[in-house]
């Protein structure tokens, strides 16, 4: 076998364990964990993006939803300090969640320039629990601070009438 190393000459690759060294490479480690997102996941990220990189928003949840909002608000003053008003929480109607201006959760579709989260009275509260989640992921990975850590969608603009589409389908 001329031409080939001796086995001594070779060295055994070996398998080294992931040891991030960044913010970037710590995002990184957690792609083997990533999920597709189906249309009503992209909406629910679209208005949690929405009221993270809003100051001075009001959120307008059912009594039943009211102490968990403020802890909301709480949460998103601490986690960024930057924000110098938080979000504001109102009682409004049962069976629905708005963000004043920027997004709906419930069964009336609003005006196109709202991200609508489709809801039907028995899944708001199930919707509001991964919208919750996904705030908090979204805050955990540093956002709206950081560049490329807001999911699938963030870094382009929002097509609402495609989102509206994907859920009807879905």
């Amino acid at each position: 076998m001329a031409g080939w190393p001796s086995l001594a000459a070779r060295k055994v690759a070996k398998s080294v364990p992931f040891k991030p060294t960044g913010s970037a490479d710590i995002l990184q480690g957690f792609r083997p964990l990533a999920v597709s997102m189906d249309g009503m996941s992209l909406c629910i990220a679209e208005a949690a993006r929405r009221l993270l990189r809003t100051e001075n928003t009001i959120l307008i949840v059912p009594e039943s939803l009211f102490e968990a909002a403020q802890q909301l608000s709480l949460e998103i003053s601490d986690g960024i300090p930057k924000m110098i008003r938080e979000p504001t929480v109102t009682i409004g109607e049962n069976f629905c969640v708005e963000i004043s201006g920027l997004a709906y959760f419930g069964t009336v579709e609003p005006d196109v320039a709202i991200c609508w989260v489709p809801t039907s009275q028995l899944s708001v509260e199930k919707v509001w629990q991964k919208w919750i989640a996904q705030i908090h992921d979204l805050m955990s990975a540093g956002y709206p601070g950081c560049v490329g850590c807001g999911g699938p969608g963030s870094e382009g603009v929002w097509d609402e009438l495609a989102s509206r589409a994907r859920t009807r389908v879905t």
